[in-house]
C-alpha cells in the first residue's frame, strides 16, 4: 500500500498527471458597418451619399491644398487672362466698373462685386472700397450660377459682362478654411467602412 501510495504521488509530483486543457476561445466578431448589420441596401445608400457630398466638398479641397503662390494676371493694358487657372489663386490690378454692394447671406458681411475694366472678369471683394489691386481664389466656373443676379443687375445699368465670366473672390486663400477639409476626411472613412463591408458580404455570398 505504502509503495503504491509513493508511486502515485511520485507520478504527480513529476508532472504524469496532467489537467484538462482549457478550451480554444472562438474567433473575435467580425466587424461590419452598423448600416450593413441591418441592410446591405442601406450602405450602399450610405455610400451614394458620401460619394455625392465628396463630389460637392472636392472643389474646396483642391483649393486649400492648391500652391499659394498667385497666378499674376497683370494689370491694365496687360492682362493676362489667358493664364487664369480656375480653383487658384490669383492676382490682378484694375478699377472695378458697375459695382453692387452685397450682403452675405450667412454671416451679413457687407461686399462688394464689380466687373474690372476692360474684362470679362467678376470681382467679389469685402468692404465698400480698397485699393485696386485683387488677390484671390478664381472660382469654379459652377460658381457663376450664385452670381446670376447680381450680374443681372450689373446688365440693367449698362455693364458689358458676358456669358462666360469669371469671378474672383478676393481675399480668399488656400489653407484657410478647414471645415470642407474635415468633412471630407469624416466621409473618406464613411466610405472605406461601408464599401470593405459590402465588398465582404458580396463575396461571402
Amino acid at each position: 500500500m505504502t509503495a503504491g501510495r509513493d508511486r502515485g504521488e511520485d507520478a504527480f509530483f513529476s508532472g504524469a498527471v496532467t489537467e484538462p486543457r482549457a478550451a480554444p476561445l472562438p474567433p473575435p466578431p467580425r466587424r461590419e458597418s452598423p448600416l450593413l448589420r441591418r441592410s446591405p441596401l442601406l450602405a450602399a445608400v450610405a455610400l451614394a451619399v458620401s460619394g455625392w457630398l465628396l463630389a460637392m466638398l472636392w472643389p474646396d479641397v483642391a483649393y486649400f491644398l492648391s500652391p499659394g503662390d498667385p497666378i499674376d494676371l497683370g494689370g491694365p493694358g496687360a492682362y493676362r487672362l489667358d493664364a487664369a487657372r480656375e480653383n487658384r489663386l490669383a492676382q490682378i490690378r484694375g478699377e472695378l466698373l458697375d459695382a453692387v454692394p452685397v450682403t452675405e447671406t450667412r454671416s451679413g458681411a457687407a461686399r462688394t462685386v464689380g466687373r474690372l475694366a476692360g474684362t470679362n472678369l467678376i470681382v467679389d471683394r469685402p468692404g465698400r472700397g480698397g485699393p485696386p489691386v485683387f488677390e484671390g481664389r478664381l472660382l469654379p466656373a459652377a460658381a457663376r450660377a450664385d452670381y446670376g443676379e447680381v450680374v443681372a443687375a450689373m446688365r440693367s445699368r449698362g455693364g458689358q459682362v458676358g456669358d462666360r465670366f469669371l469671378v474672383l473672390r478676393d481675399g480668399e486663400r488656400p489653407r484657410k478654411r478647414w471645415p470642407p477639409v474635415a468633412g471630407a476626411a469624416i466621409l473618406l472613412v464613411v466610405v472605406a467602412v461601408n464599401g470593405r463591408a459590402l465588398l465582404r458580404r458580396l463575396l461571402t455570398r
